[in-house]
C-alpha cells in the first residue's frame, strides 16, 4: 500500500477528503511526479527523486489526514475561462455566522505577468471538488502572501498556526559549542524535526499531496533579495504545493511552502502573522527595514562569499551582518559585525529582529552589537523604514505553475 492511499476514501461515498488512485503518481512512496504543462517538452513532467524525501509513517498518516480537509488548490482564472496560475493554500479562519472563510496562499496566483492573459477572478477547489470565487483581501509582492475571503456554502475546517523558535540542541553536533534559546513561548522547533508539506491538486481527483522531510538548520539562501527569514526543509515538493502549509507533527502550521529544486524553503509563521496583525489593524503591509542585510551567526557560514569569524563570537547568537547601505555603514554598523540586541530585547535569529522592527515601522532603533574587529558591544541608533518595492524580495520563476 502506498504511503497515503488509505488517508481519504472517495469523496463522492463519505464526506471526508479524496485521494488520488493507488497507481496516481501522488502515492508513491516518497517521490512525487507531477505533470507540468508548458511549451518545452523537457518541462513536461517534474521528477522528485525518491530518496529526496522521508517515508511518511503511521501516526504522520493520522495527522495528515486531520487536517486535510483545510488544505485547498487555488487558481486564477484568465479572460478565456482557463486556470491560468495552480497554487494551494489553507483556511486559517471560518466565521459561521456569515459562512466565510479566510485562505492563506502564494500571491504569485493573483500576479499579473505581461505577454499572460489578464486575470479575471480567483477560484478555490475544496477536497471534494467544490469551487467558490474568491475575494482578495491582501496581496503582498514583498511576502508573496495572498489572503483570499470565500463565501462557503458550508462549515469548513480550519488549521492552527503557531510560531516557531529556531532552537538547536546538544545532538547537533556540527553546531559546536553554540546555545540558543527559544526567543518566545511557541512552537520549539529544532534541526532533524519533522516538517511535512501539504498541497492539493485544482483538477481531477483534486487529490492531497504530503511529502516528508526534516528542519534543516542551513539557510535556504545567500543572496541579498531572497528573503532572508526563510527556513528550509529537506523535502522537495511540486509547483502546485507552493503556497499550502507546513505542519509540525502534532498538524499544526509553522508556515507556508515556497519551492527549490533540491529542498523547500517556507515563510515562517512568525512572519504571516505579525504581517496579518498589522493588515487587520492598519491596512497596510508589514515590509520593515534596517537597511541590513544578513544571517543567524549559526547558519552564516553557508555563505560562500563571506569568511565569517566565528572564533570571535564563540559562546554567542546574533544576527550577523553580511551587508548594508552606506548610512548604516556609516553610523558604525558593518559587515560581520554581529546583532545582539534591539531596544534591549535579545537578538538570536533573524525572525526575532523580524518582530522587533515590525512594530517599530516609522521609529528609531537601538541596536546593539558586537565588533568583528575586537569583539567589543557598541550600540547605534537607526530608523525603521518600509521596503521600498525596488528593494522588494525576489522569487523565482520556479514559484509560478502554470498550465
Amino acid at each position: 500500500m502506498s504511503d497515503s492511499a488509505h488517508l481519504e476514501p472517495p469523496a463522492k461515498k463519505r464526506n471526508i477528503d479524496p485521494i488520488a488512485p493507488t497507481n496516481h503518481p501522488w502515492n508513491l512512496p516518497a517521490t512525487v511526479d507531477l505533470v507540468h504543462r508548458c511549451d518545452r517538452p523537457e518541462d513536461a513532467v517534474l521528477l522528485i527523486p525518491r530518496e529526496a524525501n522521508l517515508r511518511i509513517g503511521a501516526e504522520a498518516k493520522r495527522v495528515v489526514a486531520r487536517v486535510s480537509q483545510a488544505v485547498v488548490a487555488v487558481a486564477s482564472i484568465d479572460v478565456y475561462g482557463h486556470q491560468l496560475w495552480r497554487a494551494s493554500g489553507f483556511i486559517v479562519e471560518f466565521d459561521e455566522c456569515s459562512m466565510t472563510g479566510t485562505i492563506f496562499s502564494s500571491a504569485t496566483v493573483a500576479q499579473k505577468i505581461q505577454m499572460f492573459p489578464d486575470i479575471k477572478k480567483i477560484k478555490v477547489y475544496l477536497f471534494d471538488g467544490a469551487s467558490y470565487e474568491a475575494t482578495i483581501k491582501a496581496c503582498d509582492n514583498h511576502w508573496n502572501l495572498l489572503v483570499l475571503s470565500v463565501s462557503f456554502d458550508r462549515s469548513v475546517k480550519t488549521m492552527n498556526m503557531v510560531e516557531i523558535s529556531e532552537n538547536r540542541t546538544a545532538a547537533d553536533v556540527h553546531l559546536g559549542g553554540f546555545t540558543q534559546q527559544p526567543h518566545s513561548a511557541c512552537e520549539s522547533l529544532c534541526s532533524g524535526d519533522t516538517i511535512i508539506g501539504l498541497g492539493r491538486q485544482s483538477e481531477e481527483p483534486f487529490g492531497l499531496q504530503a511529502n516528508c522531510g526534516v528542519y534543516s538548520y542551513e539557510r535556504w539562501s545567500d543572496l541579498p533579495r531572497f528573503c532572508h527569514e526563510m527556513q528550509k526543509a529537506t523535502f522537495i515538493n511540486t509547483y502546485a504545493a507552493v503556497g499550502g502549509p507546513a505542519i509540525n507533527k502534532n498538524g499544526e502550521v509553522i508556515g507556508m511552502l515556497f519551492h527549490d529544486l533540491d529542498c523547500t524553503p517556507f515563510v515562517p509563521s512568525n512572519v504571516i502573522l505579525k504581517w496579518w496583525e498589522h493588515f487587520k489593524k492598519t491596512g497596510t503591509y508589514c515590509r520593515p527595514t534596517m537597511r541590513v542585510f544578513g544571517a543567524n551567526l549559526h547558519n552564516a557560514r553557508s555563505a560562500s562569499w563571506l569568511k565569517l569569524p566565528t572564533s570571535l563570537y564563540k559562546g554567542s547568537d546574533g544576527f550577523l551582518v553580511e551587508l548594508t547601505s552606506r548610512a548604516v555603514e556609516l553610523a558604525g554598523l558593518q559587515q560581520k559585525d554581529l546583532i545582539v540586541e534591539c531596544n534591549g530585547e535579545p537578538v538570536a535569529t533573524s525572525l526575532q529582529l523580524f518582530e522587533i522592527l515590525a512594530d517599530n515601522i516609522g521609529k528609531m532603533v537601538e541596536v546593539t552589537f558586537v565588533k568583528a574587529e575586537d569583539n567589543s558591544r557598541r550600540s547605534v541608533y537607526l530608523p525603521v523604514e518600509e521596503i521600498p518595492e525596488a528593494d522588494f524580495y525576489s522569487w523565482p520563476i520556479s514559484q509560478y505553475d502554470v498550465y
